[in-house]
């Protein structure tokens, strides 16, 4: 029920925001993203500011509004995804001709002067520690799911999205059907990851539709795959047991940290890091239009270090 109200879409009494969210959605923006916009800007026009119309909001406006997030003890950061949704919907108008009398991003006025507040890396975030997470792992089900999060920094979700349809191993590259955003991108592998999901293969029976599935033929879940990497960053001694602190943790997602660290310290070209990542941004690449796949998978290559498998 929780995750039913965070995937709705709040309709809203004025058109060019109805007109907005439903652009995109056919854009592919995923149900929560679509959300987020939708309950700040019923929030920001319905409750904060109930008589003001789109095209009159003024800076004046916006830092109002962000006075009442202040008042609510939000942190930086959420503070700066309520105006992003803000600015999202003024940035779109604003390329619009029919809506001319629109022509400025007051959201995005404020939100330049908000800095965004990185979380330090965790401590124990280090290709060593993932590659001992990988080799303790047992089962070559969750073992496969954690060589393609180390190798290339995908969410959980997404990988355990995979289809077997989707594959192209010949070519050396997996498409990622759900990733953050409603994007879909194809992302370059190696020969471990590869020879990982052919191992997997033998265990596997073909007519399944998932690539990572259980004994039983069900996809798997990601409470296992956080279960498999917590049991085994406790057994190789790279945690606690109980361990509850950020910058001690090894979870599903410190393998995202940890590849976006390794490829940046051997060198990858920024724009081609963002789209393996998949990143939500604006500015990230498309594989089709802008970057050369080829490319990608030559820096990719050049860069991606050895789980030794």
């Amino acid at each position: 029920m929780v995750d039913d109200w965070y995937e709705k879409v709040f309709e809203n009494k004025h058109d060019e925001i109805n007109e907005f969210l439903r652009q995109k959605e056919a854009m592919g923006r995923s149900p929560r993203t679509l959300n987020a916009y939708s309950r700040t800007l019923k929030k920001f026009y319905h409750e904060q500011f109930p008589d003001l119309k789109p095209a009159k909001t003024e800076v004046r406006h916006i830092e109002e509004y962000l006075h009442e997030l202040n008042e609510r003890d939000l942190s930086q950061n959420t503070k700066r995804r309520y105006l992003e949704s803000l600015s999202s919907f003024f940035s779109y108008a604003m390329k619009r001709p029919r809506f001319e009398e629109i022509n400025s991003n007051p959201a995005g006025v404020v939100l330049e002067e908000i800095p965004k507040r990185v979380h330090d890396r965790p401590d124990c975030a280090t290709w060593e520690n993932a590659k001992k997470i990988v080799h303790e792992i047992a089962d070559p089900r969750d073992k496969s799911v954690a060589v393609l999060l180390a190798k290339t920094g995908c969410r959980l979700t997404a990988a355990l999205e995979i289809k077997q349809d989707d594959l192209m191993l010949e070519e050396g590259f997996i498409p990622l059907r759900k990733r953050k955003g409603g994007k879909q991108t194809v992302v370059p592998v190696d020969n471990e990851v590869i020879k990982s999901i052919r191992r997997l293969h033998k265990i596997t029976p073909d007519e399944l539709d998932y690539l990572f599935v259980s004994m039983r033929g069900h996809r798997l879940s990601r409470e296992r795959i956080r279960v498999a990497v917590r049991k085994a960053a406790i057994s190789s001694g790279i945690m606690e047991r109980g361990e509850t602190q950020f910058h001690r943790k090894f979870t599903p997602h410190t393998f995202r940290t940890v590849f976006t660290t390794l490829m940046r310290k051997r060198g990858m070209d920024d724009r081609i890091l963002k789209y393996i990542r998949g990143d939500s941004s604006d500015q990230t690449m498309d594989v089709y239009t802008r970057v050369d796949r080829g490319e990608v998978r030559e820096q990719y290559l050049d860069c991606i270090a050895k789980l030794g498998l």
